[in-house]
């Protein structure tokens, strides 16, 4: 995930080290949070595998005095990069935190690779929701296995627990379905420009 934050914040435009841990840690926080040392080694990892590389202070966007080592991506980075925020298969149990640093940057990704992480958020919402419908009616298909708990506080909060997770998750595929829709008309609009000037070649 730390990656993924690094090179994407540096996709936008070259940086100070200390306002990459800032900008990192307001994204993620606030209990969790990289620490100087862990980015510290991230950044001379990244340095040494090409993906990023030492840049001139004078063409970062936020001019500072303070003394930090400055950093922007390479043509590699920017490759893995796209790796990064097209893979779907890894760390899904931390997919969610993943997901939302994607969707900040989603603007560096074709239509069409946006629709397929979207569409994939959409389902991986679903999957969680439905785990939990599933769980819900083994509960009530099975009375006679809860009924000598049925009527005691740690029922009740499991109970209570399980409605609280299935709506954030419809919460998170909610605001997911808002961003496919944005993508759509973006995509519409893309099309209609398209055959505007089409049209505009054809009659000239």
């Amino acid at each position: 995930m730390y990656e993924l934050l690094v090179l994407s914040l540096l996709m936008k435009f070259p940086l100070h080290a200390y306002l990459i841990s800032k900008i990192s840690n307001d994204t993620i926080g606030p209990w969790e949070q990289v620490s100087r040392g862990t980015l510290s080694t991230l950044l001379n990892k990244l340095d040494k595998a090409g993906l990023i590389q030492a840049a001139d202070p004078g063409i970062v966007p936020f001019p500072t005095d303070r003394p930090s080592r400055t950093f922007e991506i390479t043509n590699n980075g920017r490759d893995r990069f796209f790796e990064l925020m097209m893979d779907t298969k890894k760390n899904l149990g931390n997919y969610q935190k993943i997901f939302h640093i994607k969707s900040i940057y989603l603007d560096f990704l074709s239509d069409e690779d946006q629709l397929y992480l979207v569409n994939h958020y959409i389902n991986y919402c679903q999957t969680a929701i439905d785990h939990i419908k599933a769980q819900q009616l083994e509960f009530d298909e099975n009375p006679e296995q809860v009924k000598s708990i049925q009527d005691s506080s740690f029922y009740r909060t499991i109970e209570s627990l399980m409605h609280l997770n299935a709506e954030q998750w419809k919460l998170e595929r909610q605001w997911a379905s808002h961003l496919k829709e944005q993508i759509i008309i973006s995509l519409k609009n893309e099309k209609r420009k398209e055959h505007s000037n089409d049209t505009g070649m054809d009659s000239g």
